[in-house]
């Protein structure tokens, strides 16, 4: 167990760049990653704080004016890999994606707390990080919860962080791709093509993409014209426990979250909604699959 401890440490310290963390150390995604980066700073909350902070409010340095924290964050502004930073064209203060991921950020946030003995900086640094991720939260039900019913829907696959999955063979078949579309994949050259999406679900990607820049990732919009509109079980699970989680972590730094707290029991009404009883399962919604 401990040669196992030891070689997870060194893979995090050597994918560390100038305050941040690759998700992997190779050519595949030469950036920094939302709800990666949320687990990374809770491995290396057990054996450095400074670097587990540090890794959250890089994080939080590329959230946008709305709240958004996007997916993607592009320090470097590394062009190996596709779609870049050139591609999306957007970002506030750092270049980045234009859509957002799982908000794990929270739970893991309230885990670090938790579990450790924070000094006074460290507690400061830390509420302010809260507090800007109250405002992320206030974004997916002020922008993404277009029904009122407390669940945030999600406009692209890789929104929901299991960015090929068979579930969304569905809605993406039913989305109308661009004319002319032209890319170049430089994943296929770093890594198997088996172990890669398919061409038709990127063109699928890519033209959702291309749908969101011409609309100026205008937050109102996007949602309500994106041919790929959701509402996942798996992502508003994560959304209401990171709401949960982040009230009661609020209540250590003396912040009021109440009207974040208030949205709590609607989410979950809605959300068991979404269970069968004769299938024994949940499933998502499709709000929206062409325009």
């Amino acid at each position: 167990m401990k040669e196992t401890i030891k070689i997870a440490k060194e893979v995090l310290i050597n994918n560390r760049r100038s305050g941040y963390t690759l998700p992997t150390n190779n050519e595949l995604y030469p950036a920094q990653w939302n709800w990666d980066s949320a687990f990374i700073a809770l491995g290396y909350s057990y054996f450095n704080m400074e670097y587990a902070i540090e890794e959250l409010e890089k994080l939080i340095s590329g959230q946008w004016e709305d709240g958004m924290i996007p997916h993607i964050l592009f320090h470097d502004n590394d062009e190996s890999y596709f779609p870049n930073h050139k591609t999306w064209d957007c970002g506030n203060k750092v270049p980045s994606s234009g859509i957002t991921q799982p908000p794990i950020i929270a739970t893991v946030i309230k885990k670090i707390v938790d579990q450790n003995k924070l000094d006074q900086s460290q507690m400061k640094r830390m509420e302010i990080i809260i507090k800007k991720l109250k405002k992320y939260l206030d974004w997916f039900y002020n922008y993404r919860d277009t029904n009122k019913i407390g669940l945030a829907a999600i406009i692209h696959p890789w929104e929901s962080g299991l960015d090929n999955s068979p579930i969304w063979d569905s809605p993406l078949d039913k989305v109308k791709i661009e004319e002319n579309l032209k890319y170049e994949r430089r994943d296929l050259n770093v890594s198997r093509s088996s172990n890669r999406p398919l061409k038709k679900d990127y063109d699928g990607y890519i033209t959702l993409l291309n749908q969101f820049k011409k609309n100026k990732y205008n937050p109102s919009k996007i949602v309500n014209d994106s041919m790929f509109n959701v509402i996942d079980i798996g992502f508003n699970s994560i959304l209401i426990r990171a709401t949960k989680d982040l009230v009661e972590v609020s209540k250590k730094f003396n912040l009021d979250f109440t009207d974040l707290k208030n949205k709590i029991s609607k989410s979950e009404e809605s959300l068991i909604k979404f269970y069968k009883d004769e299938d024994q399962s949940f499933f998502f919604m499709i709000l929206k699959t062409t325009i």
